[in-house]
């Protein structure tokens, strides 16, 4: 993946003004990465991987039953 900054910055600049929270770069970095084929993309255009987080009351974890239990909850909000 090929971060491009300038695209980044204004993500967080605008994701912000909704109450976005962005950890440190170094605290992004040991988040870890996830297989992705926006890296691909960013080969080839500027790009960046937003990513967001979704509170579960529970605590369920992503790609779970759970998980697509609340977002689904959240939808029909």
């Amino acid at each position: 993946m090929r971060l491009n900054s300038a695209i980044a910055s204004r993500y967080e600049q605008h994701a912000s003004r909704y109450g976005s929270y962005f950890p440190s770069p170094g605290e992004q970095e040991a988040y870890g990465t996830a297989s992705t084929d926006q890296g691909n993309v960013s080969h080839e255009i500027p790009a960046i991987q937003g990513v967001y987080r979704i509170e579960t009351p529970d605590g369920a974890d992503n790609h779970s039953i759970g998980f697509a239990e609340v977002d689904i909850v959240n939808l029909r909000s």
